[in-house]
């Protein structure tokens, strides 16, 4: 009884944090990043990096994994829990959450595990612009909707460093010899050159051609795709002590991800690239919060809940052009593990202001690692994020609805 009674002043805590008596909440958008999937680079060509064997998934690259998909429900329970104690969502409320994905694999199966944690019992669809397009919330440019100049991105990007994307990387020597000491198994870095293998730190930085308005090579954009895959295997439960790898532990899996946002930061928050390719799905996003009905709404006026499965670019562009931050423990500022979203909630508050609550949550490397159960009482990792030019000095960073308009539009405003 006495446990009871512990958990469930736990979770009154919790709900007390970002609601006080007589707010109301109206609306909620989870803008997901994708559960976790398989490396998108091959074992072997993973192996060109590393002294031993990397984890081998079960599914074909890119694709969301079977553990990806029970820790997406896992969340999606958590959130089912959170917002029916709101009295947002009730049993049986079918149009309560509407679903939508980016048109791959893995976002459009990470929405479908959402549905099924969040709408249990109902044959919700996963709406997407349909196989074969480009959603241009996602892809603007391809989608013809964006035509931004690849060389203004690239000066915009290489304006951040001083002109001199050589001198920025070798700033992070350090970090680059660390990862190579983990990856290579040697004692320190720099660690010796071998023969068939490739380092991390010998990268040459630089632009290169791609799909990306500013796309990088150097030591940041080598250990990126590496570090991600690490990430990926880690949380799909791999076995890397089995295969020979030692060290492989949450402290030094945080560390390992110092390149990955380095080159994240570089590449998608740059303000201009930010602007460029995060205004549509941004004023979709406002327009889907405010309350009058409008064709660019995500999903149906009365849909209380819209879920959006997108990609880790996703969030980092719309955190750019929006200047969001974030930290959660065990990962680095501003990172976006599998499965961790943007929640902006519109509430009304006792006062009868409209506000907007926005914060970033997500679970922690353990609770990828071990599936930890989520609930109220153990709920994953979260913190409010503070919206520049908008946000209060309150505990859940209140913006008012007429100022985050604002707010959003200039942003997009070209």
């Amino acid at each position: 009884m006495r446990l009871s009674v512990r958990i469930a002043a736990v979770a009154v805590a919790l709900l007390s944090a970002t609601s006080a008596w007589g707010d109301q909440l109206e609306k909620v958008i989870i803008l997901s990043r994708h559960g976790v999937r398989a490396a998108m680079s091959t074992p072997e060509r993973l192996e060109e990096a590393s002294a031993r064997p990397w984890p081998r998934f079960d599914v074909p690259p890119g694709h969301l994994t079977a553990r990806g998909g029970q820790l997406v429900e896992l969340m999606g329970g958590y959130y089912r829990q959170l917002y029916a104690a709101e009295g947002l969502l009730k049993p049986g409320d079918c149009g309560a959450v509407y679903y939508w994905a980016n048109v791959t694999q893995r976002t459009i199966a990470t929405a479908g595990a959402y549905a099924r944690a969040l709408s249990p019992g109902c044959a919700v669809p996963v709406n997407t612009v349909g196989e074969g397009r480009f959603d241009p919330m996602f892809e603007p440019v391809k989608a013809g909707v964006a035509t931004p100049d690849p060389a203004l991105a690239r000066a915009a990007v290489a304006g951040r460093v001083g002109g001199d994307l050589s001198a920025w990387s070798a700033s992070h020597r350090q970090e680059a010899e660390q990862l190579d000491a983990f990856l290579m198994q040697c004692t320190q870095g720099p660690c010796p050159p071998i023969p068939g293998k490739r380092r991390i730190l010998d990268a040459k930085p630089g632009f290169v051609d791609g799909e990306e308005l500013a796309s990088l090579s150097g030591p940041e954009a080598f250990a990126s795709g590496v570090t991600e895959s690490l990430l990926m295997a880690w949380a799909d439960g791999r076995d890397f002590a089995g295969l020979g790898w030692k060290g492989v532990d949450e402290p030094t899996l945080t560390r390992t991800f110092f390149l990955h946002q380095a080159e994240f930061d570089l590449r998608l928050r740059t303000p201009y690239i930010a602007k460029a390719l995060s205004s549509q799905i941004a004023g979709r996003l406002l327009a889907t919060l405010k309350p009058s009905v409008s064709p660019a709404m995500i999903g149906p006026g009365d849909a209380r809940v819209v879920v959006i499965a997108g990609h880790d670019g996703t969030l980092a562009l719309l955190g750019g052009l929006l200047r969001l931050e974030w930290t959660l423990p065990s990962y680095q500022p501003n990172q976006i593990q599998p499965g961790a979203a943007l929640v902006f909630e519109r509430w009304r508050r006792a006062d009868g202001v409209r506000v907007i609550r926005a914060r970033f949550t997500g679970q922690s490397l353990g609770q990828l690692r071990a599936a930890t159960p989520l609930s109220l009482a153990a709920p994953p990792s979260s913190a409010p994020v503070f919206i520049p030019g908008c946000s209060t000095a309150t505990p859940a960073f209140d913006c008012p609805l007429d100022k985050f308009d604002a707010v959003v539009g200039q942003a997009i405003r070209f």
